[in-house]
C-alpha cells in the first residue's frame, strides 16, 4: 500500500495523510502509471482553484513510483546506509521538467561532476543535452550524499494524498473499453477502465468510468490490451507503434549506431561496486572525479567479458564521523566506505543482466555471501581496465580490497521479435530518431501514409477525455 511504501521512504516528519478506499468507483479523473508524467500531471491538477481532490486517483502497477527513475535505499554497507539510483538520476535546472518541479518543491540538491561543469560537456558525440547549467541531482542535506531521483515523484505524492486525492501502488490496467458503442478512435469522452489489483490476499478486476484518463504507460504495455485498438483506431495506433533509428552518414555520426536498439545491444545497463573501503579516495590512488576511459559511455573490452567504463565522482562515499580519507591504497584506513560507478551504457553483456531480474525488474544486488565468485570476476575486470592507471601510480592491484556487493539497473531493449521492448517490466528509453535524407518523411519512416509530425504528436500527449 502507499502508505507503508512512504513509511520505508520518508523522513518521519515529512508523511501526510493518504485517502484510501477498497474501491476505485470514486475515481472520476484517473493517472494510469506512477512514472514522472503521470505524478506530475496529477500533481498540477492541484493547482486549480477549488479543485475537489476527492475524485483524483493515480495508480501505479508495481510497488514503487518512478518507473525508470529507481531509486535503491537502505544499501548497508560498511556501517553505513546508502541510495543509489539505478535508473534516472540528474538534471539540469535549464529542464523546465523536471528542474522546475524540484526547485519548486525546495529539494536540496548539488552538482552531479565536481566543479560544475556545463551539462554540454557530458554526453559523447553526436550526442548532446541542450543545456548550459550544470548537471545536478537531489541529496540528502545531513550527508551531502544522494537521496534518490525518486524523492521528487514522492513528495509529489505526499501533496496529492494529502490533498484527499487517492494513491494507489499494485494497480494494473489490464483494459480500456471504449464507451458509447464506438469503434476504431470514434469514440466520444473517456474510456472505461479494467483495473486489477491485490487485497486482503485476493485478486479482483475492477471496472471504472472516470471522465478523464491520462495515460503514462510504456507502449509495449499499453498498445497490445484489449481495446487499445478501437479507442485509438488503427492509424493512431501505428502511428504510435513506430520504431526508427536512423544512422546519418558523415563522420560526425561515427559514434551514433552504437545507441542503435536493433545494432546487438540487448539494454541500457549501469552498475556499482561496493567497497568498505573506499580505495579510489585514498592519497596514493587519488581519483576522484572524471571517467576512465576518457568517455566512459564506451567502455573497455576486458578479458573477463565484463565491459568497464568508471565514473569516479558518480557513487556515494560515506566516512566514519570524524575520520579522513586518508591511507595506503589497500592499506587499513576503512573509515570510508562507498560505492564506485563500473558501467553505464549500452551493450550486449550477460553478467549484470544475470544478476537483475530483467525485464520484470531492472534491479539486482549480489553480495558476498550470495555471489562471491560474481563479485570477484567483476572486481579483476575493473582491476584490469584501470591498470594503466595504478601502475602510473606505483599501486599494486593485490594491495586492493575486494568488493562486499554488486548493484545493477538492467534495462531491456527492444529486438527485432519485441520491437517495442518487452510486454511486462520495464525498458529503456524508446524513441523514434528518423533523418529526412535516409527515410525521407515521417510518414514514410513509420509506414503510416501522409503522418506527420504534429498529427504524430497530437494522440501522444493530450489526456484523454
Amino acid at each position: 500500500a502507499f502508505e507503508s511504501f512512504l513509511e520505508r521512504r520518508s523522513h518521519p516528519r515529512q508523511r501526510r495523510p493518504h485517502h484510501r478506499t477498497m474501491s476505485l468507483s470514486h475515481c472520476s479523473e484517473v493517472v494510469v502509471g506512477g512514472g514522472w508524467s503521470g505524478v506530475y500531471w496529477a500533481w498540477r491538477r492541484l493547482d486549480q482553484p477549488g479543485y475537489d481532490a476527492s475524485g483524483l486517483c493515480l495508480l501505479e502497477a508495481s510497488g514503487r513510483l518512478g518507473g525508470r527513475t529507481y531509486s535503491v535505499r537502505d544499501l548497508a554497507l560498511g556501517g553505513h546506509n546508502f541510495t543509489l539510483d539505478v535508473g534516472a538520476y540528474r538534471f539540469s535546472p535549464d529542464m523546465h521538467l523536471p528542474g522546475d518541479v524540484i526547485l519548486k518543491l525546495a529539494l536540496p540538491t548539488a552538482c552531479y561532476e565536481p566543479g560544475c561543469p556545463s551539462a554540454k560537456k557530458d554526453m559523447p558525440k553526436p550526442f548532446q543535452f541542450n543545456y548550459s547549467a550544470p548537471l545536478r541531482r537531489i541529496i540528502d542535506p545531513a550527508t551531502g550524499l544522494p537521496a534518490g531521483y525518486a524523492t521528487a515523484l514522492e513528495a509529489m505524492a505526499r501533496e496529492i494524498a494529502a490533498a484527499g486525492a487517492t494513491v494507489t501502488l499494485g494497480a494494473e490496467l489490464v483494459g480500456i473499453e471504449p464507451r458509447g458503442g464506438a469503434a476504431d478512435g470514434a469514440a466520444a469522452g473517456a474510456p472505461a477502465l479494467r483495473i486489477k489489483s491485490a487485497a486482503g490476499g485476493a485478486t479482483r478486476t475492477e471496472r471504472i468510468e472516470p471522465a478523464v484518463v491520462m495515460l503514462n504507460v510504456p507502449r509495449a504495455r499499453l498498445l497490445p490490451l484489449p481495446g487499445v485498438a478501437s479507442l485509438l483506431g488503427g492509424r493512431v495506433k501505428s502511428a504510435l507503434s513506430c520504431i526508427r533509428f536512423d544512422s546519418p552518414k558523415g563522420a560526425g555520426w561515427k559514434n551514433f549506431s552504437r545507441f542503435h536498439s536493433g545494432n546487438g545491444t540487448t539494454a541500457l545497463s549501469k552498475a556499482y561496486l561496493g567497497y568498505e573501503s573506499a580505495w579510489w579516495r585514498s592519497p596514493a590512488v587519488n581519483l576522484t572525479e572524471g571517467e576512465y576511459p576518457q568517455n566512459a559511455f564506451f567502455p573497455i573490452a576486458t578479458s573477463k567479458g565484463v565491459p568497464i567504463g568508471v565514473r569516479w565522482s558518480d557513487g556515494p562515499v560515506r566516512c566514519a564521523a570524524g575520520a579522513a580519507e586518508r591511507g595506503a591504497a589497500g592499506g587499513a584506513a576503512r573509515e570510508c566506505a562507498g560505492f564506485l560507478e563500473i558501467f553505464y551504457s549500452v551493450s550486449n553483456e550477460t553478467l549484470f543482466r544475470s544478476v537483475s531480474r530483467a525485464p520484470v525488474d531492472p534491479l539486482g544486488v549480489a553480495t558476498r555471501a550470495t555471489a562471491g565468485a560474481t563479485l570477484d570476476l567483476v572486481h579483476e575486470a575493473l582491476l584490469e581496465a584501470i591498470s594503466p592507471l595504478l601502475t602510473a601510480r606505483g599501486v599494486k592491484a593485490a594491495s586492493l580490497p575486494k568488493p562486499s556487493l554488486l548493484a545493477v539497473g538492467v534495462w531491456t531493449r527492444p529486438d527485432a521479435k519485441e520491437p517495442l521492448g518487452p510486454p511486462v517490466g520495464y525498458t529503456a528509453p524508446t524513441k523514434v530518431y528518423y533523418a529526412p535524407e535516409v527515410s525521407g518523411s515521417l510518414g514514410a519512416a513509420c509506414g503510416v501514409s501522409g503522418l506527420s509530425e504534429g498529427e504524430y504528436r497530437l494522440p501522444a500527449l493530450p489526456p484523454l477525455g
